[in-house]
């Protein structure tokens, strides 16, 4: 009898269970297992189950896997390498094959609450992340407020971000941004019960996902509002043109969904695809139903004259069991409601009056994250199919997926992945999504899934620099799970990154330099870079008082100068290939004599044979800060290459890139006997490289 069996990799991320893998890079996995008798298992064979390199993911194969000395204790032990890896989110298990009969790893993995809830236990789960995931400087961008008017009742358009006098992708990609995220961009038709405060409505109350908001569009706004589909026409045209031109920028485009929910009177589309084409119908509900008898109560509401002709559009009408609904001790129904009045809104992580949950198997507020029926698939299915669209049709390259915790496994490790396959088929093999997950409470699973993990562990790092305290800015970026993280200034839900630092417009400069160079997956909200103050009210009309001021000229000049500073730095951090990737190395002072408000640290690219980047920043905010530091092992390295060179040394942000800063040239030797003397004015910042004299 089978006592217990073991299964993972030792390629894991340093302080975590997560795989590190990146693209190229092979994956060895082992098994152990262990019987009542050791003889049991004297024929047994190893298994990895997994879909890994499928293009497929719902395509798993068996690999088998070679016996090996057990190094554990167990009985019998095994080892498979798997090929080079693709960018792609994977799942691999194993069993064990004893006289014909499977025994798998994760019916015989110890008990461990934290990992058996998310079906870790035994199984791996990991994404593969492509390495300019790394470099992401993204920003984001809420169309409807970016040139509109504050304190208003405007809106602002697509256009106003092509071809405008104000905030436009242009401006933002001389900033060195590499990424926009668009804040919800779909068809939002304003619920009539919302506060009259939100006279904007929600832009995670999508009524449409096979349409941009036609308010958004300037031609779409000529449209009278019953024609739905000359809207749509017309503001997706729009939105194809605001992805090219991002594109040709050098930016790519996220998309952001909130697949646990819609609007109410969501219009119901469906993307079919036929002789190669794809079309996208309304009110065919073909591929959401479960049976010909479902599909055949939908044909005779469609039909009934009874039923205003706009009602027909709106899916929780024509098929309610695609949302959600409660038995009568108030627990999730996994059939789904089977009218209009069964419907409800998400009520566990605040009340969302606006919108309505979508049946598709997850509950975060009752922790059920599995699809039990068909119809639970049948919606994750239509859901990928939405966001596939956005990709083929519209051009975006991945999304910000709202509220992931309300969602399933089965969306992360079946349906993304679909979509992300779907993707290589018309946009080439090379082609992959970037998947930014928001996510508060299981932080640790969403990582597996996705590039980067948008929450709110940058607020801890505010802190720490609004502080002045350089240890605890050190205990974050030396935290594997933060690290995960977008680190930033912030985003529509929460306060803004300047209100961390009492007005002091120079500590808040401060501190986006340091983000910036210190590297890893960075967000900033539009507004941000010029320390926009006020918290975004997406659910209100008019736009952001900073941007406004912005286009009429009426920001004061420390604005200005502050927004010019982060796009200095920003512009560094994309072109400089040693802040490429994540690599950073602590230095460390000779004494602690004046350091204490200096970070150091040297930073290198993934493929740089270049010299290191040594980035310096005073914390403090009186007084010169001056120290010197040792070189550490990569500087260090760098320099016993050649210690009898000599070298000179240039600020990369300061305003003379190309000033040498020494007073006269310095040995490799002497640097690495004395150390790097620092001297910094009150919140400045260096990127200083070393350049070597001939």
């Amino acid at each position: 009898m089978i006592r217990s069996i073991g299964f993972g990799t030792a390629q894991l991320r340093p302080g975590t269970t997560r795989v590190a893998l990146r693209p190229g890079e092979t994956l060895t996995v082992g098994l152990g297992a262990s019987a009542t008798s050791p003889d049991e298992l004297a024929d047994a064979q190893g298994w990895v189950y997994t879909n890994y390199g499928s293009p497929d993911p719902a395509d798993f194969t068996r690999v088998a896997m070679t016996p090996v000395a057990p190094t554990d204790g167990h009985h019998r032990a095994f080892e498979a390498t798997l090929p080079a890896a693709t960018v792609g989110t994977y799942i691999a298990t194993a069993f064990v094959e004893v006289d014909g009969v499977r025994h798998w790893a994760q019916d015989h993995a110890p008990a461990d609450p934290g990992r058996d809830e998310h079906n870790l236990s035994n199984r791996l789960v990991f994404r593969v992340s492509h390495p300019d995931i790394h470099r992401l400087l993204v920003r984001q961008v809420p169309l409807d407020k970016a040139n509109a008017r504050s304190d208003s009742t405007d809106i602002s358009t697509i256009e106003d971000m092509l071809d405008g006098p104000g905030y436009t992708l242009a401006r933002i990609a001389e900033e060195g941004v590499t990424c926009i995220w668009v804040q919800v961009p779909y068809r939002l038709d304003v619920w009539n019960r919302l506060p009259a405060v939100d006279d904007a409505g929600s832009d995670y109350a999508s009524t449409d996902w096979f349409s941009i908001d036609p308010e958004l569009s300037r031609e779409g706004r000529l449209v009278p509002p019953w024609d739905l589909d000359r809207q749509r026409q017309l503001a997706n045209a729009s939105m194809r043109r605001f992805v090219d031109a991002a594109h040709d920028l050098g930016m790519q485009v996220l998309f952001e969904i909130a697949p646990n929910h819609v609007g109410h009177n969501f219009i119901f589309r469906d993307a079919f695809d036929a002789d190669g084409l794809l079309h996208i119908r309304r009110r065919d509900y073909q591929q959401v139903v479960t049976d010909a008898g479902q599909l055949a109560e939908v044909a005779g509401r469609l039909a009934a004259p009874d039923i205003d002709e706009p009602v027909k559009d709106y899916a929780e009408y024509m098929l309610p069991q695609l949302y959600a609904t409660r038995r009568p001790d108030g627990t999730y129904d996994p059939a789904g409601a089977s009218s209009v009045q069964e419907t409800y809104s998400p009520d566990w992580y605040g009340v969302w009056a606006d919108t309505k949950h979508l049946n598709h198997g997850g509950h975060a507020g009752q922790r059920i994250w599995y699809p039990r029926t068909t119809q639970n698939l049948r919606v994750l299915a239509y859901i990928g199919r939405a966001m596939l669209w956005a990709v083929t049709e519209l051009g975006a390259d991945g999304f910000r997926v709202d509220h992931t915790w309300g969602m399933p496994y089965h969306f992360f490790e079946q349906t993304l992945p679909w979509v992300e396959a779907q993707m290589r088929r018309s946009r080439g093999d090379d082609a992959y999504l970037v998947l930014a997950h928001e996510d508060h409470d299981r932080k640790d699973y969403s990582a597996r899934v996705g590039d980067v993990v948008q929450s709110k562990g940058y607020e801890a790092l505010l802190h720490a620099l609004a502080h002045q305290d350089v240890e605890a800015v050190w205990r974050l970026y030396d935290n594997p799970f933060f690290t995960a993280e977008f680190s930033g200034t912030g985003n529509h839900d929460e306060v803004r990154g300047s209100t961390f630092f009492g007005g002091d417009l120079l500590a808040y400069g401060n501190a986006v330099l340091t983000m910036l160079l210190m590297g890893g997956p960075m967000t900033m909200l539009a507004g941000d870079e010029l320390a926009e103050a006020q918290q975004l009210r997406f659910k209100a009309r008019g736009g952001i008082p900073t941007l406004w001021q912005l286009r009429t000229g009426e920001l004061p000049a420390a604005n200005r100068t502050l927004a010019a500073w982060v796009a200095r730095a920003g512009r560094l951090r994309t072109r400089h290939p040693a802040l490429a990737g994540t690599a950073r190395e602590r230095l460390h002072p000779r004494t602690s004599a004046g350091a204490q408000g200096i970070i150091a640290c040297t930073r290198t690219g993934p493929a740089d044979d270049g010299p290191p980047l040594v980035v310096v920043g005073n914390l403090g905010r009186i007084g010169w800060a001056t120290a010197t530091y040792g070189t550490g092992p990569t500087l260090g390295g760098w320099l016993a290459q050649v210690p009898d060179a000599f070298y000179q040394v240039r600020d990369l942000v300061g305003l003379d890139p190309d000033r040498p800063l020494w007073n006269r040239p310095i040995s490799g030797a002497a640097l690495l006997g004395d150390g790097l003397s620092i001297g910094l004015q009150p919140y400045q910042i260096q990127g200083l490289e070393l350049v070597r004299l001939p």
